[in-house]
């Protein structure tokens, strides 16, 4: 074969590699903390939920419908919406209960309830003590690669567990535009003072899309 010929040949099997390497999966160029790589977020053309000031009720954040340009509000990761009081209220938490008792949510309900606290106003139980929310309740959680745990509310399960750290506050946010903080609900200040909720998930257990059936089947 002459030189021409072979350049042509080579060309095209550089062709059909790159195609291959490109094809075969996106997790080749995908990080396992990509925030796009949630799917969760699949039906929403990968967007993220956001926390941005005045444009939804107390507890709640924007999250990503299934058309490009449709928001809906909902309640933030460990809330739950309570359809009485039309609200969303922080798990483990006196909310919309009456003295003595605490929002709380049974694993598969979709309805939060009120349960009696056994402990004083200001501590819940948890692995059979009274303890503190987001508090590291010395002896109750571990410190792992130097992280002290807090008792909080498991995202995932919205049952007491320990957990990275205690959720932000919104209304008092301190963290450095663009930073990486270590809470619970993985959030990242945006340079126009935005909130994005990494690890937030559409349909989460107790959401305001969970009671009101829509959430796609």
């Amino acid at each position: 074969m002459d030189p021409s010929g072979r350049f042509v040949l080579l060309a095209i099997s550089a062709i059909l590699l790159l195609t291959t390497c490109f094809t075969s999966g996106s997790d080749i160029f995908a990080y396992k903390e990509d925030v796009e790589d949630n799917p969760d977020r699949h039906n929403a053309n990968n967007r993220t939920p956001i926390y941005i000031p005045g444009r939804c009720g107390n507890n709640e954040i924007l999250y990503p419908g299934d058309q490009s340009s449709d928001w809906v509000c909902d309640c933030r990761p460990g809330h739950v919406y309570h359809p009485t009081s039309l609200g969303c209220h922080p798990l483990y938490t006196q909310g919309y209960c009456p003295m003595g008792e605490y929002v709380e949510i049974l694993p598969g309900a979709l309805i939060p309830r009120c349960t009696k606290n056994i402990c004083t106003e200001k501590e819940v139980p948890f692995k059979g003590k009274c303890v503190i929310l987001n508090r590291n309740n010395e002896g109750i959680c571990p410190t792992i690669l130097r992280i002290r745990h807090v008792v909080g509310v498991n995202e995932m399960s919205m049952q007491l567990d320990c957990i990275a750290s205690a959720p932000i506050d919104l209304t008092r946010i301190t963290t450095k535009r663009g930073d990486h903080p270590t809470a619970s609900e993985q959030i990242v200040i945006t340079k126009d003072g935005n909130v994005l909720f990494l690890t937030a998930s559409k349909c989460a257990p107790g959401s305001a899309a969970q009671v009101n059936g829509t959430c796609p089947t």
